[in-house]
């Protein structure tokens, strides 16, 4: 008859324990996907490799025997050495766990990691091993290095469009200011013509009417590249600001009969000068496409938000079809003919400019019943 020893039993089932559990730590020390490694601290104070996980050979491409039971010294490479042993002596003398960024070099390449290390000290308070980690951060940075390139050409590119599209649009109105200034002199003379010198005085009327629209866009042109600058970031009232736009366009108003409402105006800082622009465009805008049967009234409203400023110029004029609405913001854009509305098709660019240097948006809505309803929003955080 045989017996069971508890005992025995207990003791074999904790071992069978312990071996699950160890298989499953190493498990989990070889598939982590940072690096881990430990090193002993001999009697020399030198620091021995006694343990690294798969991840370290896979990062660094080195061979298990290459690594395990070898001087640090001879593992990592100059510069990187110096450093690394700096930052040891650091954690033991402390008795704390010190971080930096590395970059060490490898069979597998370059490698640039954050590195952890923490000391583990015996009954006697002395430094026996250091646990270390490190987190590969190879490929953000050298993301970050490209996309930091790019934008640098992107910039200076940017920066050199817009000097040819200053010093084109600055440099051909002069040549447009003389064809224009030729082509009144020659209608003067050839005035109360009759066959075909009055042909003639058609073609002149084209070519005046061609190097006038030329010229609207050329101003238009040094506008937009104008806007931003010379930014000046400064607390405004923008009541005093809207004053002094109904002021500049007061002809404009009073030739038109308009009606303007404006409600009372919060000080918020801005670019002063850009914003001013932008009034002036959507006010200017509001009234010069007035409906044909009624009068102009124009409403400017305000909702103090907590982050930012909301603003409503709100006509009661012909409108805007809403397929439109996106395609109004970009440069060029024109709804009517040219011999219905004069103008270069950039004023709005320039109106989403501005409030692109404001972190704001700008949008348009329909206003009801009639007319529209242009929206802009102005940050309260500019620094």
């Amino acid at each position: 008859m045989s017996t069971i020893n508890p005992e025995g039993f207990k003791k074999e089932s904790y071992t069978q324990m312990l071996e699950e559990k160890d298989k499953i730590l190493s498990l989990i020390y070889d598939t982590v996907g940072d690096v881990i490694f430990a090193l002993n601290v001999n009697k020399a104070g030198e620091y021995i490799f006694s343990s690294v996980n798969q991840t370290f050979l896979n990062a660094t491409g080195l061979k298990r025997e290459q690594v395990i039971g070898k001087n640090v010294k001879d593992v990592i490479p100059e510069p990187s050495l110096t450093v690394v042993l700096g930052h040891y002596r650091t954690a033991i003398k402390t008795k704390s766990s010190v971080s930096w960024e590395e970059i060490t070099p490898y069979p597998t390449g370059t490698k640039i990691g954050e590195v952890r290390i923490a000391p583990v000290f015996d009954k006697n308070e002395k430094c026996k091993m250091l646990i270390g980690s490190v987190h590969d951060i190879t490929e953000s940075r050298n993301y970050a290095k490209k996309l930091e390139e790019s934008m640098e050409k992107i910039a200076q590119k940017n920066y050199e469009l817009e000097q040819m599209g200053y010093v084109t649009s600055h440099d051909l109105s002069e040549p447009l200011n003389t064809i224009q200034s030729f082509s009144m002199l020659l209608k003067e003379e050839m005035n109360n013509k009759t066959g075909d010198e009055a042909k003639a005085f058609k073609y002149l009327d084209f070519i005046f009417s061609a190097t006038n629209r030329m010229k609207t866009l050329l101003r238009g042109m040094l506008n937009y590249n104008i806007i931003g600058k010379e930014l000046e970031l400064k607390e405004v009232d923008l009541n005093l600001l809207v004053d002094s736009v109904l002021q500049d366009i007061a002809g404009t108003i009073m030739k038109e009969n308009a009606e303007i409402n404006v409600s009372t105006l919060p000080s918020i800082k801005i670019y002063e000068s850009e914003l001013k622009i932008l009034f002036q465009n959507l006010i200017s805008n509001a009234i010069k496409y007035k409906h044909p049967d009624r009068g102009v009234q124009i409403d400017i409203k305000v909702s103090n938000e907590k982050e930012k400023v909301k603003i409503e110029i709100i006509d009661n004029g012909i409108g805007i079809d809403e397929v439109y609405f996106e395609k109004i913001f970009h440069v060029f854009q024109r709804l009517h003919k040219q011999n219905e509305y004069e103008g270069s098709g950039i004023g709005l660019s320039i109106c989403k400019k501005v409030i692109d240097l404001h972190d704001g948006q700008i949008w348009v809505e329909k206003n009801t019943p009639h007319g529209s309803k242009f929206c802009f929003t102005l940050s309260k955080k500019l620094v």
